[in-house]
């Protein structure tokens, strides 16, 4: 019986859940690096962004150990809902845990139909990126829908493919398709 109202007390005595822990921050980093390894490139990246605090030096070592190496970055990987609801301050953020101007190789946005391209900033003057995909549609998927509701623009995208192109190593630009119809 004793041990029945322990147990109530123990549960009901604040935001406590698991033993003592309050809040991510109180696990292991070992346990966070660990779970995270289970998720999609896109998504260890938002988790990373998700933990990050600049404020705290301990927290950025570890959302860059969740985030890993990446050197490829494809949103049509996680799900749907989550990338059409993303906005040019999440894709900023996750280029930027994953330091994508000196590591990422391909980048695919996706379903990312809300960005305008600002979140593309941290690719400028990328010696490294290879292949960049705007055209918002999966493998295999022609033009869709989503091209027409893309917000993307041209005057902010240009110039940071310019500082790409400059740079001489990138080897494919796939536009988004409003672009084309746009400009013909």
């Amino acid at each position: 019986m004793a041990s029945v109202s322990s147990k109530r007390r123990r549960t009901s005595t604040g935001n406590t859940t698991i033993e003592g822990t309050n809040s991510l921050f109180d696990l292991p980093s070992g346990i966070l690096v660990h779970a995270a390894t289970f998720l999609a490139t896109p998504s260890r990246a938002l988790f990373a962004t998700a933990l990050m605090d600049d404020a705290q030096d301990v927290v950025n070592q570890l959302s860059s150990a969740i985030a890993g190496d990446q050197t490829t970055v494809d949103f049509g990987d996680i799900e749907k809902e989550l990338a059409l609801n993303l906005s040019d301050g999440d894709i900023n953020s996750a280029l930027l845990r994953i330091d994508a101007v000196n590591e990422l190789k391909k980048l695919r946005i996706t379903n990312c139909v809300n960005m305008t391209g600002i979140g593309l900033l941290p690719l400028r003057g990328s010696a490294v990126i290879q292949q960049i995909d705007l055209s918002l549609t999966c493998d295999g998927e022609g033009p869709s829908t989503l091209d027409l509701e893309s917000s993307i623009s041209f005057g902010i995208v240009l110039p940071i493919l310019d500082s790409i192109i400059e740079r001489g190593v990138v080897q494919h630009i796939t536009l988004p398709r409003i672009w084309m119809s746009s400009y013909r």
